[in-house]
């Protein structure tokens, strides 16, 4: 799966929550009409019209997590998916790798990053506090969240 960057003055205007209860992320208000989903670890990244505008899903942090990363400077835009008509699927979500991207936890900062986050590429914030890195072959790197609330004091 490709992806592509439309730098634009806006964003997608929602709020990225983590319920430590649930262990999971969401977001405030939900869209209810999707195209299709796409799987990254156990969350799904919500397309409509080929662009990515929201995200939700399952994943235990823990202090095992903590890392000192950096999230990349980024610009304010939309994320699309190049050809989206590829990955309609007729049932479930269309799975973006087969293994499991790891997750680092910056308490300092409250940034959360899926995947790799010393992988270079350009960066976006498609959602309030949600950054997409996009590497020169179009392909997701690295999935930066700052939601609202966040704890890691479950081991």
């Amino acid at each position: 799966m490709k992806f592509i960057i439309e730098f634009t003055e806006i964003s997608s205007q929602k709020t990225l929550i983590y319920r430590t209860d649930e262990h999971s992320f969401d977001m405030e208000p939900w869209t209810c009409g999707i195209d299709f989903e796409i799987a990254l670890n156990t969350l799904s990244l919500t397309v409509v019209d080929g662009t990515i505008i929201q995200l939700n899903g399952f994943c235990g942090l823990n202090k095992s997590m903590k890392s000192d990363c950096k999230v990349p400077i980024y610009k304010t835009g939309l994320l699309k998916i190049l050809n989206p008509e590829n990955y309609i699927v007729e049932s479930g979500a269309y799975k973006l790798t087969k293994e499991d991207w790891p997750v680092k936890i910056n308490i300092h900062t409250g940034w959360v990053c899926l995947g790799y986050p010393e992988k270079k590429g350009n960066a976006v914030e498609f959602i309030n506090n949600c950054v997409a890195v996009i590497d020169e072959e179009k392909n997701l790197v690295a999935l930066w969240l700052k939601p609202k609330k966040i704890s890691t004091t479950k081991t």
